[in-house]
């Protein structure tokens, strides 16, 4: 959940320090991310699918403040 909501937008960008490469295999695994590169060079966006979770998330979350 972390990793998605770091993201700036749906474009290829580094993960955040300290991101295991198991959470980005299982965010990709359930179509959040697509990831590119290899080591240091690692790098990934959201999908389509990752940009709907994330707005339906934030949207939960502002409902819960007021």
């Amino acid at each position: 959940m972390v990793l998605l909501h770091s993201a700036a937008g749906a474009d290829w960008q580094s993960p955040p320090k300290g991101t295991s490469l198991k959470t980005l295999s299982e965010a990709e695994e359930q179509g959040f991310i697509l990831i590119r590169g290899e080591f240091q060079k690692r790098q990934f966006r959201l999908t389509e699918l990752g940009c709907e979770y994330v707005e339906r998330d934030k949207r939960r979350l502002d409902a819960r403040r007021l």
